[in-house]
């Protein structure tokens, strides 16, 4: 597998084509009803006056993203919703918007919490649709005499929903061939994926290689890698048989249980009113979205595949498994703000209280999501801000491209061009997928432009996968009574499988940073000034 970081910043590239901005794959309708999301059309969105025509994004209408400080000061609650009421709504905190005790990050109030929007009772009926209530927000933040402070308009969005980058052949739709984010987008046409024929996507295989050697007594301390991603499953090069505990120590996989709740609980505090599917813990399920039917979700797996791939490129490091990514692919964008913030806090607190042992030295993302603001502000955001808060400690973020074969800025990977964490440490790392040739082409499903600054394998990957993953589609052919079947391709009992998409040149890039680091010195040391040290020169030596 490779690995190759663009070095030369005038180096040709694809450019943003204005042409195809809103040419993107439109979620299949039953995905965005089982979330509670939609789709912004930019022909038919509200914009206030002064506001730019937004792009296509995928959002949850009856939800705000609000810092915790403005929900709780009563006076600028009340100066919101005395917007709001003119077009019948008003917006109220989900739950009491807050984590649980062991997982409470101390800048709290900067955390953008779910703000549920609500039907008032003297209302005519009305449909509940953030976009343009916050575009009412923005007209009343706006002028010579503003009755919404600009910053509060400012620091309010919609919550998107984000998409895993796996590549999916024809499953469950196509418009014009090649594998997206995560359905088929451009390419290759339905019932055919990526470099394979028949409908074939992710295909099980087995692997003749025994597990990478770990050491089972490391010199120092071991790098670890943060997944937040579909969560774990049972297999043997982690120790796990089953499903009934979280994976021993030693095994190079972690989880992360105070964060997992802290998630829960946010999900359960808007799931009441909201549709809202909840991740109850670290477990990578359910398999299906379809129990009727029992296909293999779309990205059942996609977890403990990214953490093959870590074990496979840099078996000293650790990853440690944060589940926040559905099996269907979708991720709520609170959920992965939520996350980001807890492991900030994390580090935060082990640099200050010198507690090497609780340290998270790389962030891999293989998810993200497209602005809907056509001028490139997004680093000024909420997302934004979290993934500036892990750089500025030290902690490398490493995020991918993504699958449309776009130039279109698919964040949190097109931060990689825009100045996050006030300078001091590395920028977002982003990175486009490479085929396995000789000649390293890049794979025709890439995202591209001058934000990716990275490129890594990403086609034709084999990696670990839960081993009691079986679906339903059977064996073509079977002999009774000689135990001689065709192929089953959906049975993943031998644990391995292969699969395409710049969700998986992200980590193998993620882990190659893991094997700098071992080569920079001592992990044992991590206050701020040495880890941002180290990150620039692990960096540097790629």
């Amino acid at each position: 597998m490779v690995v190759r970081f663009v070095r030369d910043e005038t180096a040709e590239a694809a450019v943003e084509d204005a042409s195809t901005l809103n040419q993107l794959p439109a979620p299949p309708r039953q995905l965005l009803d089982r979330h509670g999301a939609r789709v912004l059309d930019p022909a038919t969105a509200v914009v206030a006056a002064g506001q730019p025509a937004p792009r296509t994004t995928v959002y949850r209408p009856g939800v705000f993203l609000v810092p915790q400080r403005f929900l709780r000061d009563q006076q600028t609650l009340g100066a919101i919703n005395g917007v709001l009421a003119r077009i019948g709504l008003y917006a109220e905190p989900a739950g009491d918007g807050d984590t649980k005790e062991a997982a409470r990050p101390r800048q709290l109030d900067d955390l953008p919490v779910r703000a549920l929007l609500r039907v008032r009772e003297d209302a005519d009926p009305v449909v509940v649709d953030c976009w343009k209530a916050l575009q009412l927000l923005k007209s009343a933040a706006s002028g010579e005499r503003p009755e919404l402070d600009p910053d509060v308009a400012a620091a309010i969005s919609p919550e998107h929903l984000l998409f895993s980058t796996p590549v999916f052949g024809g499953v469950p739709w196509e418009t014009s061939g090649l594998g997206g984010t995560p359905w088929e987008t451009s390419g290759f046409g339905a019932g055919s994926s990526y470099g394979r024929t028949r409908g074939a996507n992710r295909i099980p295989v087995t692997l003749a290689a025994a597990p990478p050697y770990r050491s089972e007594k490391p010199a120092q301390r071991r790098p670890v890698i943060a997944v937040l991603d579909t969560g774990i499953g049972p297999h043997p090069w982690f120790g796990l048989a089953d499903r009934s505990g979280p994976p021993p120590a030693g095994s190079g996989l972690a989880v992360a249980p105070g964060i997992q709740a802290a998630i829960l609980q946010a999900q359960q505090a808007s799931g009441a009113t909201l549709p809202t599917q909840l991740l109850t813990d670290y477990w990578d399920a359910p398999t299906t979205g379809q129990p009727l039917i029992g296909d293999v979700d779309t990205d059942t797996g996609h977890g403990l595949f990214i953490a093959g791939i870590v074990r496979q490129a840099c078996p000293e490091a650790d990853t440690l498994a944060i589940r926040v990514v559905h099996s269907d692919g979708v991720a709520y964008e609170a959920d992965v703000l939520l996350a980001l913030h807890l492991l900030a806090d994390r580090v935060r607190a082990a640099q200050a209280d010198n507690r090497p042992e609780d340290m998270v030295d790389v962030v891999s993302l293989s998810l993200g999501y497209y602005e809907e603001n056509p001028a490139d502000v997004a680093y000024t955001g909420q997302f934004g801000a979290a993934i500036a808060e892990l750089l500025g400690l030290g902690v490398l973020v490493v995020a991918a491209a993504g699958n449309d074969a776009t130039t279109r800025r698919f964040y949190p990977a097109a931060f990689a061009d825009q100045p996050l964490g006030g300078g001091s440490g590395p920028q977002v790392i982003s990175v486009g997928a490479l085929n396995p040739d000789v000649t390293t082409s890049k794979a025709l499903f890439s995202n591209e432009g001058p934000w990716v600054h990275c490129w890594a394998t990403g086609a034709g990957v084999v990696s670990t996968y839960p081993t009691d993953v079986r679906g339903t589609a059977a064996a073509d052919h079977e002999v009774p009574g000689f135990g001689r079947n065709s192929f089953d391709p959906d049975d993943y009992s031998a644990g391995f499988a292969v699969w395409d998409g710049t969700s998986f040149a992200a980590p193998l890039a993620a882990a190659e940073l893991g094997k700098a680091l071992l080569q920079s010195g001592d992990l044992a040391t991590v206050d701020r000034e040495t880890v941002v040290k180290r990150a620039w020169t692990a960096l540097g030596a790629l």
